[in-house]
């Protein structure tokens, strides 16, 4: 006959404590579903507790070992003759918020100088290319690891499997993925979804979600270590949760949306400024619920018929690295300087004319 603990035994189990010590189990003895179990540690309450774990359990989900670390390492003159350098080089300077405020300024220097040989290594030799968002990832990626090599192995493999469809050279496919959100609303309350289909306000609003990983939105208003427990939840979970978990928020916040008017912008801004305080818990909870009922298999035929008028159509055309600020910006100052250089020509043809008429009318 099963025995159990007194109640007052009970009260005393520290469930982190316990969690943790069925991790290490796990690491080592190895059993045969090792993966599968640790897997379902991340998605449990919580994720992996702490980096420590986090550092063990990463590279045993994604079949990463330290004797493969630091092989081909390309120099670091190669690295800034990648394509996407500059724009790496631009993007990890302004991520000063994500990092220790305690920090030294060489520290951080430091530190913001072996992000971009992270990501450049990671990029190096691929034909993926580069997106605004993927140093959100790559940061918390980072500062768990405390290793450059295994961050370099981490990413390479989460290119290869979850953000496969991210890398690509222009966002059609990443539409794609987020297209995926709307058959999930609907089935969740189908009054929300016609209310943001009228709002037309498309996908874009969850743009930043799927390619942060929340990393970018949740940054500034959440302690840290959500970051890093979601991440534990996406590096042991299929590429589309992303927009799962997206659609646990949307059906959360379902009041207040309701309060907006049917305006794009309005809806939009709200969704872009994400409240303080969400039940994050309770949310990947409903997530995972929405994943078992409707897989991606089961909506994608749905998801794929949404009309075009419900995204950026410019989205679809346009490579990625295009749509970069410094790009954007870089592009702004070449426009202005074309009209400007247009401008002047006309001026000066305008003088010559003019002369030319006045030298006329003096010989007449």
């Amino acid at each position: 006959m099963k025995q159990s603990l007194p109640e007052e035994q009970k009260d005393d189990i520290d469930p982190v404590g316990a969690k943790v010590m069925v991790i290490e189990t796990l690491l080592s003895s190895d059993p045969p579903d090792v993966v599968d179990r640790l897997k379902h540690m991340c998605v449990l309450p919580g994720g992996l507790i702490n980096n420590s774990l986090r550092k063990k359990v990463w590279p045993r989900m994604l079949g990463i070992t330290r004797e493969e670390l630091g092989k081909d390492k390309p120099a670091d003159d190669l690295l800034e003759t990648h394509r996407d350098w500059r724009v790496v080089e631009l993007d990890v300077e302004r991520l000063l918020k994500r990092y220790p405020p305690d920090l030294s300024v060489d520290k951080r220097k430091a530190l913001e100088a072996s992000l971009k040989r992270i990501i450049m290594r990671t990029l190096y030799g691929t034909d993926y290319y580069y997106y605004q968002g993927f140093h959100d990832i790559a940061i918390t990626i980072q500062l768990v690891l405390d290793d450059e090599d295994m961050s370099v192995a981490i990413l390479k493999k989460l290119c290869d499997t979850h953000l496969r469809v991210l890398m690509m050279p222009t966002l059609v496919e990443t539409v794609g993925v987020l297209q995926y959100i709307y058959p999930l609303l609907k089935r969740g309350n189908a009054e929300l979804h016609d209310f943001l289909v009228r709002s037309n306000i498309g996908t874009m609003f969850a743009l930043p979600w799927l390619i942060t990983w929340y990393g970018h939105n949740i940054q500034e208003n959440v302690p840290y270590s959500l970051v890093v427990r979601l991440c534990d939840l996406f590096v042991a979970s299929d590429p589309y949760l992303p927009m799962y978990v997206g659609a646990a928020i949307v059906l959360d916040l379902s009041e207040e949306i309701f309060q907006l008017p049917e305006d794009q912008a309005e809806v939009h801004m709200f969704l872009n400024n994400l409240p303080v305080s969400l039940p994050w818990e309770s949310l990947i909870s409903h997530a995972l619920d929405l994943y078992s009922e409707y897989p991606p298999a089961s909506i994608a035929a749905e998801a794929a018929t949404y009309d075009p008028q419900h995204m950026d159509r410019r989205a679809r055309q346009r490579p990625k690295k295009a749509a970069l600020a410094g790009q954007d910006n870089q592009n702004l100052w070449l426009a202005a300087g074309v009209a400007l250089s247009v401008a002047v020509l006309v001026v000066a043809i305008g003088v010559a004319i003019l002369s030319s008429g006045k030298k006329t009318e003096q010989k007449s």
